[in-house]
C-alpha cells in the first residue's frame, strides 16, 4: 500500500491539469474577495457570505477525488496492481486514503484564501473575531473528508472521472442553494449542513438616527465556537468517513474489474 500511495503522491505532484485548476480556484476565490469586500473589511464579508468558505471548494474536492481515484479505471492500473500481488484492500485504501487526506487539505486551503489574501490588502474589520473564524475553517476539514468519502464511493461505483468531477458542480450549485434555503437546517448530520453551521453567525441588528446620515444600521455577530460544534462536526465526520471507507471497499471487492 506504501508504494501505491507514493506513487499516487508522485502523480499528483506532476499532475498539470490538476495543479492548473488549483491555481485558477484560488485566483477565483482572490477574484470574488476583491469584488465583494466593503468597508466593513474581510469580517464582514465573512458574515454576509457564508457560502464564501466552502461553495468553490466542495467542487475542487470532487475534481481531486475523480482524478485520484477515477483516472485508473479507463486504463485499468487497478487491475494491474491487483495482479501484481496487492490486496484489493491495499488497493482500495491507498487510492481512497490519498484522495481523501489530498482533497480535504486542499479544499482547507482554499478556504483560507479570502482570509489570507484579505488581511494582506484589506482591514479585517470588526464584524467577527478573527481566532474564531481561523477555528471554524479548520473545523472544515472534517466535512471536506467527509464528503470526499462519500464521493469516494461514488467514485468505485460510476468508475469514471469525468462524471464524477462533473457531479462535483452539481454539488457547488446545489451546496449554494442549500445554503440559502436552510437557515433552521444547520446540523452536522450532513456535509453541506454542516459546512454551513460553520461558516454562518447568529447576528443582530438595531439602528439610530443621524441628523446627517438619516437611519444608520449597526449590524453585530457572535463567532464563539462551542464545545458541541467542535465534537459535533470532529466526531460525526470521522464516524461517517468509517462508513463510507467500508462501504466502499465492500463495492470494490465484489468488483469484477470490467
Amino acid at each position: 500500500m506504501k508504494n501505491i500511495m507514493k506513487s499516487i503522491g508522485y502523480e499528483i505532484l506532476h499532475s498539470k491539469m490538476l495543479i492548473r485548476i488549483y491555481i485558477l480556484f484560488i485566483a477565483l476565490m482572490v477574484l470574488v474577495t476583491v469584488l465583494n469586500t466593503n468597508s466593513t473589511g474581510i469580517s464582514g464579508l465573512l458574515a454576509d457570505n457564508d457560502t464564501l468558505p466552502y461553495e468553490f471548494q466542495t467542487y475542487m474536492v470532487a475534481i481531486i477525488v475523480g482524478i485520484i481515484c477515477g483516472s485508473d479505471f479507463p486504463d485499468k492500473v487497478a487491475n494491474y496492481e491487483i495482479t501484481s500481488g496487492h490486496s484489493r484492500v491495499n488497493v482500495f485504501l491507498a487510492r481512497a486514503l490519498m484522495a481523501i487526506c489530498s482533497a480535504a487539505i486542499l479544499a482547507t486551503v482554499l478556504s483560507f484564501v479570502p482570509i489570507l489574501f484579505g488581511n494582506v490588502v484589506f482591514k479585517w474589520g470588526n464584524k467577527l473575531v478573527l481566532s474564531d473564524v481561523v477555528i471554524r475553517n479548520l473545523l472544515l476539514f472534517f466535512p471536506y473528508v467527509r464528503m470526499a468519502a462519500f464521493i469516494v464511493v461514488l467514485t468505485f461505483l460510476v468508475k469514471n472521472p469525468y462524471v464524477i468531477m462533473a457531479s462535483g458542480f452539481v454539488m457547488m450549485m446545489g451546496g449554494s442553494i442549500i445554503g440559502d434555503m436552510t437557515q433552521n437546517s444547520s446540523n452536522v448530520f450532513i456535509s453541506i449542513y454542516n459546512m454551513h453551521l460553520l461558516c454562518t453567525y447568529d447576528g443582530w441588528s438595531t439602528y439610530n438616527l443621524d441628523p446627517v446620515k438619516g437611519i444608520v444600521e449597526y449590524n453585530a455577530y457572535n463567532s464563539a465556537v462551542t464545545p458541541s460544534l467542535v465534537f459535533g462536526t470532529i466526531g460525526v465526520s470521522l464516524f461517517m468517513t468509517a462508513f463510507y471507507l467500508f462501504m466502499g471497499y465492500a463495492l470494490f471487492r465484489r468488483d469484477d474489474m470490467n
